[in-house]
């Protein structure tokens, strides 16, 4: 009887488990009239990167709009739609104008993960900025190494 009792209570946490996962990718909301909500995820060059939970049907530009738009480090001509399934999209928000195209503007999926890189501005002066860092420390050592072999 102790077995079948350390079993059961075994299963129904890992039931419990596993149902509690699928629970975190959507779920009602009651202010909304029992309208859908998706969780998705929104990483990179963005106001505010985050996991949100959006209406069903959202398309990218509204989800970017929750997480805050992407900031002036974003480059909007790559923006990466990793799915749930493991297939992923490559957007250019740039090229939607509104027309009726989803392709630039997709409508997301529970689960979906959406990475806006940084553009080349970006890793062009992050780049400069480090060798600068460098240039600075090898003319200090340069600076100490001369001051105490001038004697």
């Amino acid at each position: 009887m102790k077995k079948v009792l350390i079993a059961f209570v075994f299963f129904t946490m890992i039931f419990a488990l596993l149902s509690a996962q699928d629970a975190k990718s959507f779920y009602f909301s009651p202010n909304e009239e029992n309208m859908l909500m998706i969780r998705v995820n929104i990483w990179g060059y963005v106001g505010n990167p985050q996991s949100v939970l959006i209406p069903d049907g959202t398309d990218l530009v509204t989800a970017l709009s929750y997480a805050g738009g992407p900031n002036e480090n974003g480059n909007i001509n790559s923006i990466v739609i990793l799915h749930a399934d493991g297939t992923k999209t490559l957007c250019d928000i740039a090229k939607y104008k509104g027309d009726e195209s989803r392709k630039h503007n997709p409508i997301l999926r529970p689960g979906d993960t959406v990475m806006v890189k940084g553009n080349f501005l970006y890793y062009l002066t992050s780049f400069v900025t480090k060798i600068y860092q460098v240039a600075v420390v090898a003319s200090v050592i340069v600076t100490i190494y001369n001051a105490f072999t001038a004697e």
